[in-house]
């Protein structure tokens, strides 16, 4: 639950090619929240991807990058495509705002402005923004651990292959397996494993920091975690992270071989040495050799299953990579061994 407007400033971000302009709404702006500025389009996408801003207030005529466009290129970016978005413009028109709002912008307001008027529209905004936040926090997390649930796993693993195969970047995906859950359970209670579950998902958190990776309950006693940009061997040293910080919890477990409660860790990867990363690099893939999004998203998490399957077949508590291989086929879940 996230704080009242009062307490939590808000995050603001004003884009506007005149300074003059930025000055006066950031002093309008400056009991709502931090701000911060832009003066062309191109700065205001670098600023919005590496914090998200909760409103942005956009002049909708700039030189070189416009209003609209920015507006485009925001919404078709899952980070900020529900960022509220403000024109600020000195030639509005019914057709402007008409197509403004097709685009998905939250408001107009006319040059010359009242300052305490932007002021009042942009709270409204950063509200709306919040209310939203809470209803999509409550639907998308695990009731139990707080993480995200499957089916953010499944939506956001779908965009980020379309994001990997658009930009050539590698994408990891790790699954994540208590062992022998099911003793834990019977020796020290339902209770005890769920605050045990608890554990295991702020370790993995706690071992996937930046703001693009994701952490998930799969289903059960098993987790997984989206690491955009991250090739097989950068998902490996996060997975050796997380096993040495669920080792370090030192949760008693009487009825596993170690005496503690350990984990088993399967790595998926498409990078560099992966058989779809040969795929065509002109701009026109082949759709007969380019795997479409849901079958990346799909052999992603099989393959990951696999290796976690081979991390417990070889004992337990320790770490399987496998590199997708490509190919369209769903393997069938396999029966874990506890």
């Amino acid at each position: 639950m996230r704080k009242s407007l009062d307490s939590d400033r808000a995050n603001l971000l004003i884009v506007d090619d005149d300074i003059t302009v930025i000055q006066v709404l950031a002093k309008a702006l400056a009991g709502i929240g931090s701000v911060r500025y832009a003066l062309n389009g191109t700065d205001a996408l670098r600023l919005a991807e590496q914090e998200p801003p909760d409103v942005m207030l956009l002049d909708a005529h700039m030189p070189g990058m416009s209003g609209f466009e920015v507006l485009g290129a925001m919404r078709a970016q899952p980070l900020l495509e529900d960022v509220p978005v403000i024109f600020i413009t000195s030639h509005s028109s019914q057709e402007m705002e008409e197509e403004g709002l097709a685009k998905g912008a939250a408001d107009f307001i006319a040059k010359p402005f009242h300052p305490a008027i932007v002021a009042a529209r942009v709270r409204t905004q950063v509200r709306l923004k919040r209310a939203l936040d809470r209803l999509r926090q409550l639907s998308s997390t695990d009731a139990l651990t707080g993480v995200a649930n499957r089916r953010t796993l499944d939506e956001l693993l779908l965009q980020e292959c379309k994001r990997a195969q658009r930009n050539r970047a590698p994408l990891s995906v790790i699954m994540l397996d208590v062992d022998h859950f099911k003793r834990f359970n019977d020796t020290y209670g339902h209770a005890a494993g769920d605050e045990a579950l608890k554990a295991v998902a702020q370790a993995m958190l706690a071992s996937t920091n930046r703001p693009t990776d994701l952490v998930a309950r799969y289903g059960g006693e098993e987790f997984a975690a989206v690491l955009p940009g991250t090739d097989g061997s950068g998902a490996m040293t996060v997975s050796k992270a997380l096993m040495q910080n669920v080792a370090h919890l030192k949760i008693p477990h009487v009825a596993s071989e170690t005496g503690f409660l350990t984990v088993s860790v399967g790595i998926s990867c498409c990078d560099q040495e992966s058989l779809p990363w040969d795929m065509p690099r002109d701009g026109h893939d082949d759709p007969l050799t380019t795997p479409v999004p849901t079958v990346c998203a799909t052999a992603l998490l099989s393959t990951a299953d696999q290796a976690l399957y081979a991390a417990k077949q070889a004992g337990r508590a320790r770490v399987s990579l496998l590199r997708w291989q490509g190919g369209s086929d769903s393997a069938i879940r396999r029966k874990h061994p506890q």
